[in-house]
């Protein structure tokens, strides 16, 4: 048993000083030397850039400020500043396209004069962005006709026509619910709206809604929805309402769910009043189609998500999908939802062409739209309303 002990002893005396012998060899064979497998995937060599791609380089404010130049150089700024440097560039071809001259034609079945645009802009936008100062960008773009075809929500009607009876006043996101609705003041984001707002509104529109009734009756009108936001933005004759200017310029305004808002509430009352009031949804999906399949092109511009979004691409799904599309949202597709999807999802719907260049730029629209009208429609404004007049 000690001659075994004595063996083991000696075998473990023998690792060790292999062990140093093998470290001594390593040290001195490694001298100066990285482990080869680190170097090769630290110091993985590149392939080539073409020479055309862009660098990335922002603004020097050494050169002073410039707000144009700096917008401009956000396109090689990179993240959210190049994606709205991109919708920038689209919104321009679009801009360019629809300045082409065009044949016109006899016009579609839906009965509206005949296109003469080479390319149709449909502008889509929610409530939310008329409650906000968004609204007098979007009224720019309506008063001179720089758009064609408008679609937003009830929200996106009623919120500009109470603006021209009443205030909505800057607030902030935290106030208490509970203490608002006790005062009679409604919140929306951090801008507050009186409730008194809208019973003003009600005895603004109930008259409208007596006449559309009876016009209805002895005149066999058939009202839509593009036909009631027609009239009402000629009885608000006020040239602050964006749909003042679509009634001006005859530039149609749809909103197939215009009863979930303020204007459901005041048609729900008045059928107790005085019922039969009927609005046509099947005409309005015709008009609408056809301005899209009777295009020569078309562009897309979508502020935020939900109804306005699908409404504007699935009516240019019929044409086989828009030449050009800009969507601003901040919305995830994560979850699916049609609202956070990116412009690539419309295109395996056919409802963008497999050709187009589309852009997502995820920001809060009130940041960055006005910007883009800045870049885009005020810039070309001369040549968009060459021979456009109105009164």
């Amino acid at each position: 048993m000690k001659k075994l002990g004595s063996l083991n002893c000696c075998w473990c005396l023998f690792q060790v000083i292999l062990f140093i012998k093998h470290l001594i060899f390593y040290n001195r064979v490694m001298a100066g030397h990285a482990p080869s497998v680190a170097m090769e995937a630290v110091l993985k060599p590149s392939c080539e850039l073409p020479e055309d791609m862009p660098k990335i380089r922002g603004y020097d404010f050494n050169q002073g400020v410039d707000l144009k130049a700096v917008l401009k150089s956000y396109v090689t700024t990179g993240f959210q500043a190049s994606s709205l440097g991109l919708a920038i560039q689209e919104i321009n071809r679009m801009i360019e396209k629809r300045l082409e001259p065009v044949e016109v034609d006899e016009g579609d079945e839906s009965g509206d004069p005949p296109h003469k645009a080479g390319c149709t802009i449909f502008l889509g936008y929610t409530s939310n962005l008329i409650s906000s100062g968004v609204r007098e960008s979007i009224r720019y773009l309506a008063e001179h006709k720089m758009v064609d075809v408008i679609v937003t929500t009830a929200g996106g009607i009623e919120e500009d026509l109470i603006k021209c009876l009443a205030h909505t006043y800057l607030g902030d996101f935290s106030l208490p619910g509970k203490e608002l609705r006790l005062r009679g003041i409604n919140r929306i984001g951090n801008l507050l709206v009186p409730n008194d707002n809208y019973c003003k509104f009600e005895d603004w529109l109930m008259p409208i809604l007596d006449q559309m009734l009876l016009e209805q009756n002895t005149e066999s009108v058939r009202w839509t929805p593009s036909k009631m936001i027609h009239r009402l933005g000629k009885e608000i004759n006020n040239p602050e309402s964006v749909y003042y200017w679509a009634y001006k310029n005859n530039i149609p305004v749809f909103s197939p769910a215009l009863t979930d808002g303020s204007l459901g509430d005041m048609i729900y009352f008045h059928s107790f009043k005085k019922p039969g009031l009927v609005l046509d949804i099947v005409e309005d999906i015709r008009r609408l189609n056809g301005l899209a399949v009777f295009a020569k092109r078309t562009g897309m511009i979508i502020l935020g998500g939900g109804l306005v979004k699908h409404h504007i691409a699935n009516a240019n799904l019929m044409r086989n999908g828009a030449d050009h599309a800009v969507y601003v949202n901040t919305g995830q597709e994560f979850d699916g939802s049609d609202s956070g999807a990116r412009p690539d999802e419309a295109v395996s719907w056919g409802k963008i062409r497999t050709d187009a260049k589309p852009v997502k730029v995820y920001a809060d629209a009130s940041l960055v739209f006005p910007l883009m009208v800045a870049e885009t429609f005020a810039l070309h404004a001369d040549r968009l309303t060459a021979g456009e007049k109105t009164d």
